[in-house]
């Protein structure tokens, strides 16, 4: 029979992937996207579905489980060991799309030109970002505790994304064109002092809730996104 040679325990300790009494501190965002659907829906629960559980929201991935472009959460609602986050600011990501009402799909908008004559029409996808944005409460929560709450959700302001500028490019009404025009957010970060801190294994969520449904004034599928930022605390490798 072949004998048995186990490793010491400072061999065990010499070799660990981990480092266990070494800590290192990144700046990393925590984020989770899902559809927004042309009817609304009273409310949205963020971070509470990983990668491989839902629907994703990304474009060209309907009817599919959530991948990393959707969230970069791991477990439902909580860090895996050994890791740990603190919170300092808050993001909210409304991006309006151009599929009709199905179920669990979100397709990208695609920038358009239009005559001149219709561009005092405001354009369809400007019209549900501000519906989305001028409503609802968000609320971030920690265990059982609620740790901050604040409405309306352009009190949440992304700290990037995506802008258009339009031109008239002839001085004839009938014949001239316009770039449309993509309504957005922007103002002062929602920064959080002196923030929060997520512990190992400890549940959260971020709710948005909206008292009554707030359906798309376009009749499309739009996409709604939370961004926690702070710095994530994980143990040395």
């Amino acid at each position: 029979m072949r004998a048995q040679n186990y490793p010491t325990l400072e061999q065990f300790a010499d070799n660990l992937a981990t480092v266990m009494d070494k800590i290192e501190c990144i700046q990393q965002p925590l984020y989770d996207f899902q559809v927004y659907p042309t009817a609304g829906l009273n409310q949205f629960l963020f971070f509470q579905q990983p990668q491989g559980a839902g629907f994703s929201a990304s474009p060209g991935n309907a009817g599919a489980t959530k991948v990393i472009t959707d969230t970069n959460m791991t477990q439902n609602g909580l860090l895996p060991s050994p890791q740990a986050y603190f919170v300092e600011g808050i993001e909210v990501l409304v991006d309006p799309g151009s599929s009709a009402a199905t179920v669990n799909t979100y397709a990208l908008q695609i920038p358009a030109a239009m005559v001149a004559a219709a561009a005092a029409g405001v354009q369809a996808g400007a019209h549900d970002v501000n519906a989305i944005y001028t409503g609802g409460v968000l609320q971030l929560s920690i265990g059982q505790k609620p740790y901050y709450t604040e409405a309306p959700l352009y009190q949440f302001p992304p700290s990037s994304t995506l802008a258009f500028d339009g031109a008239i490019a002839s001085n004839s009404a009938t014949a001239g064109e316009v770039l449309k025009e993509k309504l957005r957010a922007f103002g002062n970060l929602c920064k959080l002092d002196p923030g929060f801190g997520i512990m190992t294994g400890q549940n959260f969520l971020v709710t948005i809730l909206f008292p009554a449904l707030v359906p798309t004034p376009s009749g499309l599928n739009a996409r709604i996104g939370v961004e926690l930022t702070g710095w994530l605390f994980r143990a040395a490798q």
